[in-house]
């Protein structure tokens, strides 16, 4: 049983700086259209000259980047049908929006609970891993056809539908959100399949489900967590690790009721460190993201470490992208790990959080977090 009590204390303090495919892309000069589009892309890109050119600008603490195919977050719902938009030049995979009813959906939930057979796109991202699998023999390249947690899939099949279904058709809508949780878990199994991995995980379970966030306060013990449990219980024993951006306070407290081990709020302007600290006992990370250092100086990027670690978090991150390859944006990431490294071995050597939150500066302390980002 999960000790809430000891919680952040056990977790301790710790930081990463991920590197990432984007920055390869731009450092070989390749479209995300074109990655995604094209295995001679990906081939280029997992090229090693260019993840060492990341850690010759940063240095050897760069997190590495595993050899996967095109990361497709809506791979679960091509399976069910729907179509994928792939734009030109530097866009994200997108998918057609639906117009099908929830009764619908539930029919085609009921019909595809299975996944034996591979969709058009499928295929071509299994050919795409088998020719990245040829091109750097010996490597695991992991097929990234992913999935999302039930709130997320619910609005990429109902669109903005789902946020009235809860109130017009509470009891079909139940029946829908249960389907599809249990097709979702099913997915899990077939991917991991494909991927080489057990089934069943009895260490962790793990879940990304933004659109969480969207659902009132008051309807999220009822429409959120049984949901989220099928998910959890359908695909692991172990540790739960979730991320949902953009919560408010008002949501914190149903972390513990979900048994949430992590928690990676990202990108939430709404929270801020001591929301979190003072509303949940889960550890959680808190992101430093990508489009933040392009306003902050190196000296602030060393003030936010500090008082993030003061304020509960038990991880700082953030990743290196395709817009972070100047000077001007490798100072700031290296103040970054130079704040990290220092707050970490204070920590470990019985330093107080307290402590180090002397080390914000006169002016980050004003400033944080009434004043950030802005």
């Amino acid at each position: 049983m999960f000790n809430y009590d000891k919680a952040r204390e056990e977790a301790g303090f710790d930081w990463y700086i991920g590197s990432s495919v984007y920055a390869f892309l731009e450092l070989a000069g390749i479209t995300l259209h074109e990655f995604n589009t094209n295995p001679s892309a990906g081939i280029e890109a997992y090229k090693p000259k260019y993840s060492d050119a990341c850690r010759e600008m940063f240095g050897d603490y760069l997190n590495p980047v595993g050899i996967a195919t095109p990361a497709v977050s809506y791979g679960h719902i091509d399976f069910l049908g729907v179509e994928l938009v792939f734009p030109q030049g530097e866009g994200e995979v997108n998918y057609v929006h639906q117009k099908k009813s929830l009764g619908e959906w539930i029919e085609i939930l009921k019909e595809r609970m299975t996944f034996d057979e591979m969709t058009e796109k499928g295929r071509f991202y299994l050919d795409y891993r088998e020719k990245l699998r040829e091109a750097y023999p010996g490597k695991h390249v992991n097929w990234s056809m992913g999935y999302e947690g039930p709130m997320t899939t619910a609005y990429e099949l109902r669109d903005m539908n789902f946020f009235y279904d809860i109130y017009d058709d509470p009891e079909l809508t139940h029946e829908f959100l249960k389907l599809l949780s249990l097709n979702i878990v099913e997915y899990i199994k077939f991917h991991r399949r494909i991927n080489g991995q057990p089934e069943f995980n009895y260490e962790e379970g793990a879940m990304c489900d933004d659109i969480a966030s969207l659902i009132p306060p008051d309807k999220f013990e009822e429409f959120v967590l049984p949901y989220w449990e099928i998910y959890y219980r359908g695909t692991s024993s172990g540790r739960r690790f979730i991320h949902t951006e953009d919560h408010t306070y008002k949501t914190m407290k149903y972390l513990e009721s979900a048994g949430i081990t992590y928690f990676d709020p990202s990108i939430s302007h709404k929270l801020n460190p001591q929301l979190i600290r003072d509303n949940c006992r889960v550890p959680f990370g808190w992101r430093m993201g990508a489009f933040h250092f392009r306003d902050l100086t190196p000296d602030d990027v060393k003030d936010w470490v500090y008082k993030a670690v003061e304020d509960g978090a038990s991880k700082v991150f953030t990743h290196v992208t395709r817009m972070m390859l100047d000077e001007d944006h490798i100072e700031k990431v290296k103040a970054f790990h130079e704040a990290a490294v220092n707050a970490k071995q204070m920590f470990d050597g019985g330093a107080t959080r307290e402590e180090i939150g002397k080390l914000v500066s006169k002016n980050g302390r004003e400033r944080f977090w009434a004043k950030w980002p802005g």
